[in-house]
């Protein structure tokens, strides 16, 4: 091989290389951006070396409008996830959403000694709706006053969830970042086996994230309620005439 035919050999390589480097780049961005990742990191103080990598995953799916169930079936849908109402159900708005933490964590262990410290090194936190499904009952064309009514009243609530989430997605990384229970490198929690630290660690981020998906909860319960009003029940009775 000549000294033209190596550099040359050595060019193409060297491009493969770097545009397969840009591409991976990319594409690892552009699938992060659709996951909804967030990245932060979580500090005891002003040591940056014992700080925790966070990653945040949020999701809020696109509803699915179901227009396949009867107002029968649908308040039997009502009844099997706990809601009941004192008036027929036309429309309902069912969601399903969970919060999880998953970490990696580092140790060490005293010399002869049974005594272990452990501190978090990464921290993912996965608060996400996993589900988002809107029901119209059959019993009015998708035309008809009914039938946009119900629709526009559903909206209103998948607009509540939406709301809600994107308020308390900014509160829970507040409250993880401000957390002085989570134990980094320079303060572990010391225990007698890495099973005790494990299951250590999981209640202080525990202690951290659950009063906030709590109060989500409540809050998101309480704003929906006050959308199914009575009032607004006869309201929405009053804006069309065939129900």
């Amino acid at each position: 091989m000549s000294n033209k035919q190596f550099f040359l050999f050595v060019g193409v390589v060297l491009a493969a290389f770097f545009g397969w480097l840009y591409y991976d780049s990319i594409t690892s961005s552009d699938t992060i951006r659709q996951e909804g990742v967030q990245r932060d990191v979580l500090r005891n103080g002003d040591d940056a070396s014992a700080g925790a990598g966070i990653k945040y995953l949020f999701n809020f799916p696109t509803p699915i409008y179901d227009h396949n169930h009867s107002t029968a079936e649908i308040e039997s849908i009502s009844a099997d996830g706990g809601q009941h109402e004192n008036y027929h159900i036309d429309g309902l708005t069912q969601s399903g959403f969970s919060l999880e933490t998953h970490y990696e964590f580092n140790y060490s262990k005293k010399m002869f000694r049974d005594i272990y410290c452990l501190w978090v090194e990464n921290l993912r936190v996965e608060f996400s709706y996993t589900t988002m499904t809107v029901y119209v009952s059959t019993q009015y064309p998708e035309d008809s006053c009914e039938y946009k009514t119900t629709l526009d009243h559903e909206n209103q609530h998948v607009q509540i969830h939406r709301d809600i989430y994107e308020k308390y997605q900014k509160l829970l990384r507040s409250a993880v970042s401000s957390s002085s229970g989570i134990p980094l490198m320079n303060n572990p929690v010391t225990v007698k086996s890495l099973e005790e630290g494990k299951a250590r660690i999981s209640e202080l981020i525990s202690g951290a994230t659950d009063p906030v998906f709590n109060q989500f909860q409540q809050e998101l319960s309480q704003e929906q309620m006050k959308l199914d009003t009575t009032e607004n029940y006869h309201t929405m009775q009053g804006m069309c005439n065939h129900w």
